[in-house]
């Protein structure tokens, strides 16, 4: 309804109601309402971004990994049983493509809320935890089978790893909310101390080590809670 003044900064909005010669109470009215809708733009905006990210978290390193599976697969094309090996690997991670484009083109939940409603493990922060150990273990199975290649590695299927630049961006992230999470809680404990506080603190201690000590290709959890303690 208030569409065309979206564009408009405080001052130019209140000239431009001015000028309609309208009650002041219908002004603040407009004010109000313009101010309410440009927030909700402004949440909005920010939370499509949150999702898309976590996204790109899924898929970027399933598209690598099935190109890296189409590059190994040329490798010897005469050799129909590894071959056929590495198009069954393909097939699966292209289904799960497929079954991500809509999902991830509409950004209305993160592929971690979409996880939670079918119970997936590690709350499906990778692209792997979408596949079920009926599908992968038989692809293992058979590429543990292969003959190995003189001079070529042999492929690992399925593996829980993250690029490099994306693992360097989500740890710095994780580190920082995690400290902050840690600042207030402490803060807190300060005044109300509780032993349910003190017992969260030793617990993110321990996810602070375990984040300091993650590798380049570990995946980075979105939270600190998701973290093996080891307890």
């Amino acid at each position: 309804m208030y569409e065309t003044y979206l564009n408009l900064t405080p001052n130019e909005l209140h000239q431009r109601l001015l000028k309609r010669k309208l009650h002041p109470a219908e002004i603040t009215h407009i004010k109000d309402a313009v101010t309410q809708m440009k927030e909700k733009m402004r949440v909005d905006k920010i939370t499509r971004h949150q999702r898309k990210l976590a996204w790109d978290n899924v898929l970027k390193p399933l598209r690598y990994e099935l190109n890296s599976a189409k590059v190994g697969r040329a490798y010897d094309l005469d050799d129909e049983e590894r071959v056929e090996v590495f198009d069954a690997y393909i097939a699966v991670m292209e289904k799960l493509l497929n079954r991500f484009a809509h999902p991830s083109r509409k950004l209305e939940q993160t592929p971690m809320q979409l996880a939670k409603d079918k119970n997936l493990p590690n709350e499906g922060e990778h692209w792997t935890d979408w596949i079920p150990h009926r599908i992968k273990e038989p692809i293992h199975n058979a590429f543990m089978s292969l003959p190995h290649k003189a001079k070529a590695k042999r492929k690992l299927p399925f593996q829980r790893t993250m690029l490099l630049d994306q693992h360097a961006k989500a740890k710095l992230r994780l580190l920082k909310a995690t400290l902050k999470e840690m600042d207030t809680l402490e803060r807190k404990h300060i005044v109300a101390p509780t032993d349910e506080r003190e017992d969260k603190m030793r617990r993110i201690k321990k996810a602070l080590k375990i984040i300091d000590a993650m590798q380049p290709h570990d995946v980075v959890p979105a939270t600190w809670n998701t973290l093996d303690l080891g307890e």
